[in-house]
């Protein structure tokens, strides 16, 4: 299945079949989404994994260039709450990561999973990196019911979803340590193929908990938890998200210059090894 949506100076694509994910131009898809930052980790993400490991790929491109400025990969997941959309990776260009844009490219995913089959209830990410957890928590907040685990600096633990992220983590790495009180699982950065680069800005609660809570070796599982939603709040609000516009995709929330703009809609030059 490949579904379009185009809006705002953007063309949303979604992909969730084998021969559509494997007819993608990856290589493509790389050299666009590669900047100097960022570059170490994609290329090392893309060499371990193909496109076609995934359940679901969603893509955002400049519909006038046709440049790729933002990608999201995910798999299914099932525990026994329930089956749980586990991503795996999400990239965006530096000149739109303060945009929504990719809390808009996931609520597509969650649409477009949703038309085709069951509405995921649960969305999971194993990650050492802030911004993927910000992503999440700003996503979850779009949500009326929603909840994301662990919080920042919370009081009390919330036992059922610290209890729904246990059960995650020992589905997807059983092996590994995992600590539930703080979500991190011990060691799954040396294993893991997942990779979340500038998926959103910073901010200093979620970086001291990461801070506080990870070795250099761990991974947090960061949960949203959608099962007390109603499923009708939750498609109204992914159609929201989706159809948003903004007065100009690459320059909204950023203040970015004009010649900013021309040069990240230009085709970048192909990567070499």
């Amino acid at each position: 299945m490949d579904h379009f949506i185009s809006s705002a100076g953007l063309r949303l694509r979604y992909l969730c079949d084998r021969a559509s994910i494997e007819r993608l131009d990856t290589q493509r898809i790389l050299d666009d989404l590669c900047e100097p930052d960022t570059r170490h980790a994609l290329c090392g993400w893309f060499a371990r994994v193909s496109l076609t490991d995934f359940d679901h790929v969603a893509l955002a491109t400049d519909r006038d260039t046709g440049r790729h400025v933002a990608m999201l990969a995910a798999t299914n997941g099932d525990t026994p709450d329930g089956r749980y959309l586990d991503l795996r990776a999400a990239f965006v260009i530096d000149a739109v990561r303060g945009c929504k844009l990719m809390r808009r490219l996931l609520a597509f995913t969650i649409s477009r999973i949703s038309c085709l089959g069951e509405m995921p209830r649960i969305i999971a990410a194993r990650t050492s990196v802030p911004a993927c957890y910000r992503l999440l928590s700003m996503f979850s907040q779009t949500i009326p019911g929603a909840a994301v685990f662990p919080e920042p600096d919370a009081p009390t633990i919330d036992l059922g979803r610290a209890g729904l992220a246990r059960q995650i983590a020992r589905r997807a790495v059983p092996h590994l340590e995992y600590e539930a009180g703080t979500g991190t699982i011990k060691g799954a950065r040396l294993t893991s193929a997942t990779c979340f680069a500038r998926t959103t800005g910073t901010d200093p609660q979620v970086n001291a908990m990461f801070e506080r809570n990870l070795g250099g070796s761990d991974q947090m599982m960061v949960v949203v938890d959608l099962r007390g939603c109603e499923e009708t709040i939750i498609d109204a609000t992914t159609a929201n998200l989706v159809r948003s516009r903004w007065r100009n995709p690459f320059a909204a929330m950023q203040s970015i210059t004009a010649s900013t703009v021309a040069r990240i809609s230009q085709r970048k030059p192909t990567l070499t090894a």
